[in-house]
């Protein structure tokens, strides 16, 4: 059974790993679908070894009457460092490097966990961090992948292995060439978070 601080970090880290977006991509890029479009797409996403963009996040929570809306930025280095920081409403700094995972909110002190002891919290992270590295097969180690669309326009469906299910339904990421758009993650409860990510800083 997960212990508690697993549990809370949980949801921390989903909402780190709804991320990202995007290098500026190819210009009208209509290349037909390749035969394996999702190994295609992942493979042109790991080709930028840099990003820095502004994300607005929108999460749909069930027991609340409104939604819950945040904005931040977003940064990814080569390899395998992910940053999200969040600037509004109120600050949050989530960081990933290696399997090192730690959240500070405000000004308080950060909260650490070591990912290689967290395989739930784990696959989370590569769901996001996996394509932004260009890892196919760390992604497709813990999702089944299915693509719709073509290299200049496509949509990926991650679906969790039964692992993971206690935690998200189905992850889906739009994108056009290199760069991801729009990210919408639907949890096993049915609450939905999507984030949409702006061009490059």
């Amino acid at each position: 059974m997960m212990d508690h601080k697993r549990a809370r970090l949980a949801p921390a880290a989903l909402a780190l790993f709804m991320c990202w977006g995007v290098g500026r991509g190819h210009a009208q890029d209509t290349q037909p679908p390749a035969p394996d479009l999702a190994a295609t797409v992942i493979a042109r996403i790991g080709m930028v070894p840099a990003r820095h963009n502004v994300f607005h996040e929108s999460k749909h929570i069930a027991a609340l009457t409104h939604d819950l809306n945040s904005s931040g930025e977003l940064i990814y280095a080569r390899p395998g460092h992910v940053q999200k920081i969040t600037r509004e409403p109120r600050p949050e700094t989530l960081i990933v490097q290696g399997t090192t995972l730690s959240l500070a909110r405000g000004q308080g002190p950060a909260r650490v966990v070591d990912l290689s002891h967290h395989a739930q919290l784990a696959a989370l992270v590569e769901a996001i961090r996996a394509p932004l590295d260009g890892d196919i097969t760390a992604l497709r180690h813990d999702y089944t992948l299915a693509a719709q669309g073509d290299v200049a326009h496509w949509t990926l469906q991650l679906t969790p292995q039964p692992a993971m299910a206690r935690y998200v339904r189905t992850i889906t990421i739009d994108g056009q060439n290199n760069a991801m758009t729009v990210i919408r993650v639907v949890q096993a409860n049915g609450d939905t978070q999507v984030m949409r990510i702006d061009p490059p800083v």
